[in-house]
């Protein structure tokens, strides 16, 4: 590997002059710096060269680094020595983290510690994904559950509250920027990545939320990151995996996508992260892929007509702009490496997420290709040299303006009393109470307990099964002298094929548990449960696991919850966590006590979306909700 060589930050500024050694900031030359974020950006910045200005705008993930025993990734728990050298070399100027660096608050605080130990004096900006629900990165940290879970409290304080959860929890371990809220109005019923991730499909619900969401996160001195822009809501394919197109005309765009990003910029958004759809009513232009020579529109993330005409100058937003992970497959399918980062920088992106994973020395080798491909290009490119500049000066002034330093504001002693307190952990399961929404219900809920109860609990995986087995042991635990038996059943709900026990099954129950997760057809394995059940005379509850849309492609149900996530996944690693504050809430939503009038929780949420059936019918209104 090359090592870059590259002069210091060598600039006087309000009497401050830079040395020549890498060593770290003194608090006297941070204040200084402070003092005047803009200028003294602009002046840092045209001292340094084209590689170090290349490192300001690369926000690369220390994920993994080289391979395990049996052959498989090692996650970066504790830095290794080469990936900090790398940090340093490269005076990389942010870092991403994931579910796979946060271990426990001690492990993760000094993970971050030594992160910004290897900065070159100008400290590392750090960020994750605490998006809450079904993307968090916390493992020992409070989750939440979720945007549409919170949604649907209708409850702009809980809002704030989480925000301010998830800031003082994120601060408290050193991270300062969090990618979330996510402003995408889920429009599309079919949606296959955005979903519970949003508020709902309400314009307004959407803002409400999602500004006393950033209120919160900036009462603890974290960055808000407004995603995904222009709007991922209705889109019907993973931008992970293919490239979504937007089907909206400008008019319908303006009315519904465009809307929350105006409105929280205007409630002083810090940050915007791009999306990898197309979006041919404000940019049609066409590029040729690289995977198969046809001809595709071109990625919001890579159109200057969408960041650069619509972001910065119509909605004139002043924050960073960072590009969605560069390594997704709606990129790396269509497009070079070197290509795509250029063509971002240039359409207006100020930091280019993930071009390459360092993951080991070939991908060091690929950054390096990196760096010399845009140092080449910008010699050769007076606009990309000007872009440039524009972008790492627009980094380093987010730097000063919040006060960034090389080490932690907090002791290892304060992030332990803070990250998953008692007290966060009791705001997120009152959160997740007031969630649950009871869409349907003849009759049967809340269902009584006897002195023995003999449960059948039906869903996809076991795994799913067990935790829901699980809360079912502690409300047995909890009221004393009721017992519940559960029998765990495990198959594939949108497929047709039935275990052969599975009316014996039924038989031998009271009550089926039948927990569902994203159907988007009739006629399959979980109608046919609900129709024995119905021969055999035996109720069913059905809890929608995920997205809330699941009755929509069953009939005759006789009872439906939404919980709005029962797992959170990380679907760049197949990294999973159990949302157990939903799932709580959600079981304990459906039963009473022997001899009790009241549920052991009566659901309070309303539907945050329309649901609609296959002919696109809505059958249950945004704001429907029932209660006991």
């Amino acid at each position: 590997m090359k090592k870059i060589g590259m002069t210091v930050i060598a600039a006087c500024v309000a009497g401050l002059s830079f040395t020549t050694i890498a060593v770290p900031l003194t608090a006297s030359q941070q204040q200084h710096l402070w003092a005047a974020p803009k200028e003294n950006a602009e002046r840092i910045v045209a001292q340094m060269n084209t590689r170090e200005k290349i490192g300001q705008v690369l926000m690369l993930d220390v994920r993994n680094w080289g391979k395990n025993a049996a052959g498989e990734p090692e996650n970066v728990t504790v830095l290794p020595a080469e990936l900090a050298k790398v940090i340093t070399d490269y005076r990389l100027g942010s870092v991403i983290l994931f579910r796979e660096n946060f271990i426990d608050t001690p492990q993760s605080y000094q993970l971050i510690q030594d992160l910004q130990k290897a900065s070159y004096q100008l400290p590392l900006l750090i960020s994750t994904d605490q998006e809450g629900g079904y993307v968090t990165r916390l493992r020992e940290g409070t989750e939440m559950p979720g945007n549409m879970a919170l949604a649907a409290t209708r409850n702009e304080s809980m809002a704030q509250r989480v925000g301010e959860v998830h800031g003082a929890e994120l601060n408290a371990l050193g991270v300062h920027i969090n990618f979330a809220p996510v402003l995408d109005v889920n429009t599309n019923q079919n949606n296959p990545v955005i979903g519970v991730r949003s508020f709902g499909s309400n314009i307004e619900l959407v803002n409400g939320m999602s500004a006393a969401y950033i209120k919160g996160l900036h009462q603890n001195s974290v960055l808000a990151t407004a995603k995904h822009f222009p709007g991922h809501g209705n889109v019907a394919t993973d931008s992970h995996f293919g490239l979504p197109q937007v089907a909206y005309s400008e008019s319908e765009w303006r009315q519904t996508d465009l809307v929350p990003f105006k409105n929280a910029v205007d409630h002083g958004l810090d940050a915007v992260l791009t999306a990898h759809i197309i979006v041919p009513a404000l940019d049609n232009s066409k590029v040729t892929s690289k995977k198969d020579g046809t001809e595709i529109g071109l990625p919001a993330t890579l159109s200057k007509k969408i960041i650069s005409g619509v972001l910065r100058d119509e909605l004139k937003f002043k924050g960073l702009v960072f590009t969605d992970a560069l390594d997704m497959g709606a990129i790396v399918d269509n497009f070079g490496v070197a290509e795509a980062a250029e063509k971002a920088l240039m359409a207006g992106s100020d930091v280019l997420v993930m071009p390459v994973h360092i993951w080991d020395q070939q991908g060091i080798a690929q950054l390096e290709d990196l760096y010399r491909y845009l140092e080449t290009e910008s010699q050769k490119n007076p606009e990309l040299a000007a872009r440039l500049q524009q972008a790492a000066t627009q980094v380093v002034q987010s730097k000063l303006a919040n006060k960034l330093t090389p080490y932690s504001p907090h002791t290892l002693d304060y992030a332990k009393s803070v990250v998953a307190s008692p007290e966060h952990k009791r705001f997120e399961k009152q959160v997740a109470e007031n969630a649950i929404t009871l869409i349907k219900n003849d009759r049967l809920l809340p269902y009584q307990l006897k002195a023995q109860n003999n449960l059948l609990v039906i869903s996809d995986e076991n795994a799913r099964n067990k935790i829901v087995s699980n809360e079912l042991q502690n409300i047995a635990s909890e009221l004393k002298g009721q017992q519940i038996a559960v029998t765990s059943s495990a198959f594939k709900l949108d497929e047709n094929t039935l275990p052969s026990n599975l009316a014996e099954n039924i038989r031998a129950n009271d009550l089926v548990i039948l927990i569902t997760y994203n159907l988007k057809a009739k006629h399959t394995a979980a109608q046919k449960v609900i129709d024995q059940a119905a021969a055999l005379n035996k109720p069913v509850v059905v809890i929608s696991s995920r997205n809330p849309y699941d009755i929509a492609y069953l009939d005759n149900v006789k009872a439906n919850i939404a919980i709005y996530g029962i797992t959170g996944f990380d679907v760049t690693n197949n990294n999973r966590n159990s949302l157990e504050a939903n799932i709580k809430a959600g079981v304990r939503t459906l039963f009473k006590a022997n001899g009790e009038r009241a549920a052991l929780n009566s659901p309070k949420g309303k539907l945050p979306v329309d649901i609609r059936n296959p002919q696109g019918d809505i059958i249950y209104p945004f704001g429907h909700g029932l209660t006991y």
